[in-house]
């Protein structure tokens, strides 16, 4: 009786209820495949153009890996715009294997994957690894031009009494000048996928592809695709492995790098961006301040153009770097508090010449517990500070993202634009607010009257 329905009725059936019976429906036959899948897909918040010609945007959070196996039973899939999924056990990277294969192309892909969760021993932790290079090989074999391996948000690496004493051992620092992992490695990069050599960018967000058993199939992405943008964030991933693999990769056509939260050399990311001198951005994040004897050339990075980095790293560059002409861009990361902010104007003010050419940025995240500045921060900073050559505030929200009241309270209440006479660009990053925007545009009108543009979300108001 259902099949003797008309499709604007089924469409209908499809919407009400819960969605769980929809997929029931989709398996019945090709016709009920073709009407209630999307719509499955779509309630479930996994896929809401599953059937458009131009490709489809996929989303697989860790709440519901589950759609990995009902994406499997689809005839609908062919081309993937983008491709974003949550990778917490074995048996959902082997899923996902699947599903790649079935695809014809993928054009940009965000994996996240967590530790496994079965055993810890040596045997499972190799299976698992293998698994995952297998993945990465699909992944680049769909002729993928963006990919970034991340971590799932929330998993955490195993604790120290699920790991034998003898792995303990085997985890240890290598010696300094050995390349660890090389010779364990049990699977590199694909010649399907080498072949297509069509990766433009590269996040390394994750421990996985530094890995022993995935550390060979890095390098050979990064020396073998056409890279212009790379970023690499590994906290806890080990220095000599680090400078193991900047020692080897060399990429003439990188043009953005990033090195963000790394326990990195100095002197190995000097010689990695020595050779690198067509570099136009560069981002640095948690990186230490090299000793005298590591610094740069001063004709290095001749084509420079944007340059993001903490008050230090801002001032050493600038301080080392003769061949500057092409800067235009500096953002400068600090936080909100009055501390922070004597630093950056102490760091900054030996460089204040080389600051005036450029746009300059001041980058502060915002948290829940905003801090209360003091009344007289404007008096902290006399007519030679550099602050007051900042044309542009960004506040950046997290995770924690704060209310719009807390916000408004703390731009009325705290002088937080006394040290910045020259501020004319307002941006609020990542603000997730339902409060009005009006508001907002009111709230920095009224007490930073210097403001000439408030961009929120991306958007321009002036």
């Amino acid at each position: 009786m259902l099949l003797d329905l008309p499709n604007e009725i089924l469409i209908i059936v499809c919407h009400l209820g819960d969605p769980s019976p929809i997929y029931l429906l989709s398996t019945m036959c090709r016709r009920l495949h073709f009407l209630a899948l999307p719509i499955y897909l779509s309630r479930i918040g996994v896929c809401h153009d599953v059937d458009s010609a131009e490709g489809c945007n996929i989303s697989i959070g860790p709440e519901n890996s589950d759609a990995l196996a009902v994406l499997l039973t689809s005839l609908l899939l062919n081309v993937a715009q983008s491709l974003s999924c949550a990778l917490s056990t074995l048996k959902d990277v082997a899923r996902f294997t699947r599903l790649c294969s079935r695809l014809s192309r993928i054009e940009a892909a965000e994996l996240r994957f967590s530790p496994p969760s079965h055993d810890y021993a040596d045997e499972s932790q190799a299976a698992y690894y293998t698994e995952v290079v297998k993945t990465l090989n699909v992944v680049l074999e769909k002729a993928c031009e963006s990919l970034t391996v991340d971590i799932v948000l929330g998993a955490s690496a195993p604790t120290i009494s699920r790991i034998s004493r003898r792995s303990r051992l085997q985890a240890r620092a290598p010696k300094r000048g050995r390349i660890p992992g090389l010779l364990t490695t049990s699977i590199s990069l694909s010649p399907a996928a080498f072949r297509q050599r069509t990766l433009s960018t590269f996040r390394l967000h994750s421990d996985i592809v530094f890995s022993p058993h995935c550390l060979a199939w890095t390098i050979d992405v990064l020396n073998s695709f056409p890279l212009a943008v790379i970023s690499i964030d590994a906290p806890t991933v080990q220095t000599d492995v680090l400078d193991a693999l900047l020692s080897v990769t060399e990429i003439p056509t990188l043009c953005d790098m990033s090195i963000l939260n790394c326990r990195l050399r100095p002197s190995q990311m000097h010689l990695f961006l020595s050779r690198h001198p067509s570099i136009t951005r560069l981002h640095l994040g948690n990186v230490i301040v090299p000793p005298m004897q590591e610094r740069l050339p001063p004709d290095h990075l001749p084509q420079l153009t944007a340059l993001s980095a903490a008050a230090a790293q801002v001032a050493y560059l600038l301080h080392t770097l003769d061949q500057t002409g092409a800067l235009r861009e500096i953002r400068v990361l600090s936080h909100m508090t009055q501390l922070d902010l004597i630093f950056t104007d102490a760091s900054l003010r030996p460089v204040a010449s080389r600051l005036a050419p450029v746009s300059l940025s001041l980058v502060l995240p915002v948290l829940s517990n905003l801090p209360r500045l003091p009344t007289s921060l404007g008096g902290l900073f006399g007519d030679d500070s550099a602050l007051k050559l900042v044309t542009t505030l960004e506040f950046v929200f997290g995770d924690d993202n704060i209310a719009f009241n807390t916000l408004a309270d703390y731009v009325s209440l705290t002088p937080w634009c006394a040290p910045f006479p020259g501020l004319r660009n307002v941006e609020l990053v990542g603000f997730n607010s339902t409060y009005s925007i009006e508001l907002a545009r009111q709230a920095f009108k009224e007490h930073a009257p210097t403001i000439e543009m408030l961009v929120i979300g991306g958007v321009e108001y002036r």
